[in-house]
């Protein structure tokens, strides 16, 4: 019989302790297979902690960063496009001309002027029958084609203004259904858009020619009613000015007033400082903001204010990192949560085995072989569940990310290091528990 000593009754020989000493860790190896193997409820509730966990780090940073990419697509598409630029009170009012030249600007889709009352005036409409809406006090904006172009404006029933109607200044306007609903427009715009009502803005009247629905998220259409630019460009932005008072507002150029104020041809309507509304390519707003006040005002670019969005580089990279640490500190906590999941049960196994780790101990196992056992028990484990969280992980990404139609978005290092990281998990899970079945005396446990 072999001794620990090695040779035959237990003469001392270094080549013994060499074989036992070359074989002790394939014996800890085969040990913790065959403890795995023999607790397979046990072994697989504890799999199932570390790949939940896993799968749970995975699914987390594979859907965040597919999110990420769409929401931050989404807003290349419809916020960075914008540009602004904005006319002081005191510049003259903008001609066509200008919004001319601003479209000829390169990667510009579509330009246009518009101008808002300062006040929201009261709004009435009456119908073909002659009957009379209850008053509303509603947005005003004057626009021309292409700033609803730009503003991603579509006619819901009946038409928008065309350039016709820019040209020759036609007394007419647009609704949105919101302010459609309240004037009580809404059913006879879809039914018979051809019926022909009018909104009465300042006592003068307006053919309503069709309706729209506001773009998502602008809150400045939403309510509104849209009449030509020409409204707002024609006596010094104020509609129903009195003849003498729109003579002395040219010669003073006067291009603001009181909102609002009565004047012996009834109420008067005022509006703000225009404003050039552009849509560009993408990616071309920072451009097209330098060069869009020289193009709209040549005479005096610095006296205009382009409002371009904000870098999307610098933009998109924090949003993606706020929330890749946000849910990447969810991940780690689905992990603890596992780790402490197996450790737990590692511990219980630990106290079920103290028998059989005293026998051991007894016939010449030492802590540290004792320790390694388990240690290689719990790593096996969290290996396997490494493997299987992984792929659960990318299944539960790419089956989310497919069913939004975003692009799915995964990253390589992180995929491989899945079942690592489940094998470091598995391992330091079971430190506290291998300690503890290093710890156990052999007499004791014998004697019980």
């Amino acid at each position: 019989m072999w001794s620990e000593r090695g040779g035959p009754g237990g003469a001392r020989g270094g080549r013994g302790r060499r074989e036992r000493t070359g074989t002790a860790f394939t014996d800890i190896v085969i040990q913790a297979v065959h403890a795995v193997l023999g607790r397979r409820l046990r072994s697989v509730l504890t799999v199932l902690g570390i790949a939940l966990g896993i799968a749970a780090a995975l699914a987390t940073t594979g859907i965040t960063a597919s999110a990420a990419d769409a929401v931050s697509g989404r807003f290349d598409a419809l916020k960075a496009t914008a540009v602004t630029v904005r006319f002081h009170n005191e510049a003259a009012r903008p001609t066509n001309e200008a919004a001319v030249r601003a479209r000829k600007l390169n990667g510009v889709r579509s330009a246009g002027l518009l101008c808002t009352a300062d006040e929201r005036p009261s709004v009435s409409a009456l119908g073909p029958r002659y009957d009379w809406s209850t008053p509303q006090e509603l947005r005003v904006l004057a626009a021309d084609e292409g700033a609803l172009a730009a503003l991603g404006v579509t006619a819901r029933s009946g038409r928008l203004p065309d350039a016709g109607h820019m040209a020759r200044g036609d007394a007419v306007a647009v609704v949105d259904t919101v302010a459609a609903k309240a004037l009580g427009l809404d059913a006879l715009l879809e039914q018979t858009p051809e019926a022909a009502p009018s909104v009465h803005l300042a006592g003068r009247p307006f053919t309503v020619i069709g309706s729209f629905r506001a773009p998502a998220g602008d809150a400045r259409l939403t309510g509104s009613v849209v009449v030509p630019y020409a409204s707002c460009a024609a006596d010094g932005g104020v509609l129903n000015r009195p003849p003498a008072a729109a003579e002395d507002a040219a010669s003073a150029g006067d291009g603001a007033g009181g909102a609002g104020a009565e004047t012996g041809g009834g109420r008067q309507l005022v509006f703000g400082a225009t404003e050039a509304v552009l849509r560009t390519e993408l990616g071309a707003a920072q451009q097209v903001g330098l060069e869009a006040p020289l193009a709209l005002h040549p005479e005096g670019p610095d006296r205009l204010a382009a409002i371009v969005p904000a870098d999307l580089g610098s933009f998109r990279g924090g949003v993606e990192s706020e929330t890749r640490a946000l849910f990447l500190g969810l991940a780690g906590v689905s992990l603890l949560i596992g780790a402490l999941g197996v450790s737990n049960t590692t511990y219980v196994s630990v106290v079920e085995r103290r028998s059989e780790i005293g026998l051991r101990r007894a016939v010449g196992a030492g802590r540290a072989a004792v320790s390694a056992q388990f240690l290689v028990e719990c790593g096996l484990l969290g290996l396997i569940g490494g493997v299987l969280g992984t792929a659960v992980g990318v299944d539960v990404t790419a089956g989310t990310a497919l069913a939004k139609g975003w692009l799915v978005v995964l990253d390589p290092a992180l995929t491989a290091a899945g079942p690592l990281l489940g094998l470091a998990v598995g391992m330091l899970a079971g430190v506290y528990p291998a300690l503890a079945a290093s710890r156990i005396a052999p007499a004791e446990t014998l004697r019980g």
